[in-house]
């Protein structure tokens, strides 16, 4: 029992020790050099959402010397007008002091689709890419790409003689005799997880996966592919969803 009180009173010390030091650092900011933050108003807990007001922020004074590396990562009272009127992205507890990650918008979303108009409504493609002939840092969402497709395969029964067939090559195979082939134009809505420019990506730090796929935006008419895109789908199959190449358009002429 002995070593338990010895705990306990360990713990007590600690917990007093921590609150003087605050009630000193309290008191010591009007007699030394401090820099007011941006803080929550004790008692207003605000939700994810909220729109920041004048009412809902008060100074919090730090001494001048910890507030050097507090800069990057809160705000100044000061410039506290700059703020209001944004809204918080997660939830903040009154008392609080207010930092950039709490104002930092949210990733960016795969986004597609919308209303439907009539019977056509924009779906999203995945698309397997051969990342040895393209650098996909290079490509953005909203880029407008064609997709190199085809050429002869060693796949049984596809561009090769079928002797019950009179010797003639296969339909399927027909269509990849001619060589390769350009389809396209389609919008990028990904390229593997990244739904957004390199350096935003990175802002969010988040990790690069799956650049050999490329999510498109094609239209559904009536329940089918349109027709550049069945088309492109019907190659993959033909080449048993071989890593296709990728064609950029320029961005000027996307209007991008």
């Amino acid at each position: 029992m002995k070593g338990i009180h010895g705990v306990v009173l360990g713990v007590a010390v600690g917990i007093a020790a921590a609150l003087f030091n605050w009630a000193y650092i309290t008191r010591a900011t009007g007699d030394i050099d401090a820099v007011a933050f941006v803080g929550i108003a004790p008692g207003k807990d605000l939700e994810a959402g909220h729109i920041l007001a004048e009412e809902d922020l008060v100074p919090v004074p730090i001494p001048a010397i910890p507030a050097r590396r507090l800069k990057d990562f809160g705000y100044l009272y000061a410039d506290r007008a700059s703020i209001v009127g944004l809204r918080i992205t997660r939830p903040i507890p009154g008392g609080s002091l207010l930092l950039q990650d709490d104002l930092r918008p949210p990733p960016p979303k795969l986004r597609f689709g919308g209303q439907p108009v009539g019977n056509t409504e924009e779906i999203a493609m995945f698309i397997p890419i051969d990342v040895r002939t393209i650098v996909p840092s290079l490509l953005e969402p909203g880029d407008m790409v064609s997709f190199i497709v085809g050429g002869p395969t060693p796949t049984a029964g596809v561009g090769n003689p079928d002797p019950a067939a009179g010797g003639e090559g296969s339909a399927a195979g027909s269509s990849l005799s001619g060589g390769p082939q350009v389809i396209g134009k389609f919008k990028v809505l990904a390229i593997g997880n990244r739904l957004s420019s390199v350096e935003v990506h990175r802002a969010y730090q988040l990790p690069q996966g799956q650049e050999n796929i490329l999510t498109i935006s094609v239209r559904l008419e009536g329940g089918r592919l349109e027709p550049k895109a069945e088309r492109l789908w019907k190659m993959l199959e033909l080449t048993n969803f071989r890593q296709v190449g990728v064609i950029l358009h320029s961005r000027e002429a996307s209007g991008n």
